[in-house]
This record gives C-alpha cells, sequence and structure tokens, in this order.
C-alpha cells in the first residue's frame, strides 16, 4: 500500500459561526418546525377552551398564530445561543438556558399573544399591550424552564467524558500515559463506535521517524497528530494510519479526547473516498476542506481555542468541491452521533 502525508498543523481551521452549510439536521428533528407544530397545537388548544374558535377558519388562524409564535421564539433563542456560545460550569449553563428561554419566551409571547388579541377583535394597541403581557409572562416561563434543561444538560454532557475519565482511572486535567494501550483504551472509552476497522496503526509508540521529524513530522510542525490515507494504485483504499505525538496530546485527558475526536473525522473521510483518485491530497483547498470538517467536530465537543475560518471561504469550498463538502461532514458519520457532545471546559 502507498502511503500519502497528510500533513496537518494545529488550530488552522474550526467551526464557521452560523453557516448554513454546516448545521445540519441528520436525524430530521429540526428544533424550530417542533417548536412550530407545538406552538400551533398548544395555540388551538388554549383559544378552543377560552371559547374563541367557532369555525374552521378559526382554528386554522389560531393554528397559523402559533406556529409563527413558535418559529419567532425559536429563531430568537437559537440567536441568543449563538451569540452566548458554550457555557463553561453548571451556573453558567444554567444562566446561558435561562436567557435562551427568555428570550424565545418573549418574542414568541409578544407575537401570540398579539396575534391571538387581534384574532379575536382587539384594535391594534390593545393587541400590542396584550402582546408585551404574554411576553412577559414568555420570559418568566422561558427562563425557569430554559435555566433547568440547561443544568442537566449540562450534566449529561459533563457525565459522558467524565464517566470515560473514570473508566480510565485519570483525571481530567493532567496528563495521561502515553502508550498505545492508553490510547486504544481511550479510543474506546470515548468513542466506541469510530471505525476503527478502517485504521491499520493507532500508535504514539511507533510512529516513524520521518513522520517525527521529517519536513512534515510531528514534531516539526508541533501538530498535536495527523491520520495518513493509505492508497491501493491511484485510488485512495479506505484504510488509514494515525500517528501521535506524544509531548501534546497526552498533555491531559481532555487534550486527548479532542486530538482522538479530530483524527477519527479523517478516518471515516477517507473512508468515505476510497476508490476515488489519490490525487485529491495534494489538492491544498481539498485538505483546508478536510480540515474544517475535524475541526468543526473538534469544537462541538467544545474545543473553543480554537480559530474560525471564514465563512466566504468555506462556501468557496463548499462549491469548489460540492459532492465532497458534504460528504466529508462529520455530521455524516454516525459514529459522531454517539459521542458529539459539548463537554464545557
Amino acid at each position: 500500500m502507498q502511503q500519502l502525508d497528510n500533513s496537518q498543523s494545529s488550530n488552522r481551521y474550526s467551526y464557521c459561526k452560523n453557516s448554513p452549510l454546516v448545521y445540519v439536521d441528520p436525524d430530521g428533528q429540526n428544533p424550530i418546525i417542533i417548536a412550530m407544530a407545538f406552538s400551533a397545537l398548544l395555540n388551538m388548544a388554549i383559544q378552543g377552551a377560552s371559547g374563541n374558535l367557532h369555525s374552521a377558519g378559526d382554528y386554522f388562524m389560531a393554528a397559523g398564530i402559533g406556529a409563527i409564535s413558535g418559529a419567532a421564539g425559536g429563531i430568537a433563542g437559537q440567536a441568543i445561543a449563538g451569540v452566548l456560545g458554550t457555557a463553561v460550569s453548571f451556573g453558567g449553563s444554567v444562566a446561558n438556558g435561562a436567557l435562551i428561554g427568555a428570550s424565545g419566551g418573549f418574542v414568541g409571547g409578544v407575537i401570540g399573544g398579539s396575534g391571538n388579541a387581534w384574532m379575536n377583535g382587539s384594535n391594534f394597541g390593545q393587541g400590542l399591550i396584550s402582546g408585551i403581557g404574554a411576553g412577559g409572562i414568555g420570559v418568566l416561563g422561558g427562563a425557569l424552564v430554559g435555566g433547568i434543561t440547561g443544568g442537566l444538560q449540562y450534566q449529561r454532557d459533563c457525565s459522558l467524558f467524565r464517566k470515560g475519565c473514570l473508566e480510565l482511572g485519570v483525571s481530567e486535567e493532567g496528563s495521561v500515559p502515553a502508550t498505545d494501550k492508553f490510547l486504544s483504551d481511550a479510543q474506546k472509552a470515548w468513542f466506541k463506535g469510530a471505525p476503527m476497522k478502517n485504521v491499520k496503526e493507532f500508535t504514539v509508540e511507533n510512529v516513524p521517524e520521518k513522520h517525527l521529524t521529517g519536513k512534515y513530522g510531528l514534531v516539526t510542525n508541533n501538530a498535536f497528530a495527523k491520520t495518513l490515507p493509505l492508497g491501493v494504485g491511484d485510488e485512495f483504499s479506505g484504510r488509514s494510519v494515525v500517528y501521535f505525538n506524544k509531548d501534546l496530546a497526552f498533555s491531559s485527558a481532555k487534550q486527548l479526547f479532542f486530538t482522538i475526536g479530530h483524527e477519527l473525522v479523517h478516518v471515516s473521510q477517507f473512508a468515505a473516498i476510497a476508490n476515488e483518485l489519490i490525487s485529491l491530497i495534494h489538492d491544498v483547498d481539498f485538505n483546508a476542506m478536510s480540515e474544517f470538517h475535524a475541526y468543526s467536530y473538534q469544537n462541538s465537543l467544545g474545543g473553543l481555542e480554537l480559530n474560525s475560518l471564514p465563512c466566504d471561504v468555506v462556501t468557496s469550498l463548499a462549491a469548489k468541491f460540492p459532492l465532497y463538502f458534504d460528504c466529508l461532514n462529520y455530521s455524516n458519520f454516525k459514529w459522531t452521533s454517539t459521542a458529539s457532545f459539548v463537554y464545557p471546559f
């Protein structure tokens, strides 16, 4: 097999904030659609119980007002979530959840309250007053529910990483053994569903010297790890080797967790393009696209130290490689959904 050098330097590519090219919905559970459906049904039920619905048209109007209210509240909540970013403590998660819930509750309440009032014959001013009142109630209810949800999510997210650390017998922040056994154990603890059948070597102890100190070596380029695709003839074979830098990747359980996740995305990417021409690996833009998706996944796990690749650059990569861009997206790999949680470091 031919081994191809796909060199990686640290902190080059990362998550592109608010990019529709990255945010996908692989399981069909779109939160905005869910909010619209729930709000439509809820508003019909409330208006019906209040005696305000007398015809099919009234039901449709109530459902429409509820759907618009739910969509607006959901969008407002997502906008605030994007500004706040990932919380770094339990209190921060509760506060973030409360702010997100309050913002969504206010916007949805104003729109729903005003729409219902106008539907029932109020004039413009009266409708606005009703909407503001409903928005105030929405703030309180949204903040309460959002805060509780944020706290529960924090505990659930933390438990996944911490459970792995307990299983491995290491602390979260302390250095960990730079051995192949620990590396294998860590992969099994944190990324159980990863496609290890596509990995020929997964090592820190047996890294060839040229991949340590050569021109594209780990030490030379101050890189945590690198994944090299294996080729058969002029095509990708679908298998890879993964080499780790013992001086950087094992500095803490947190860092090793990020590094393993990043490299496993590359493993899945090279498996996904098996039988494609290996000459792709020599295209700088192709490598940038590959790194973008790997760092996007690392960022989704809580790797907040990375810089963002400008969204216009991401758009240009998607335009240049329309099929590969989607194919290499980390969300297409099933194992990332079982391990993709935000650990708030």
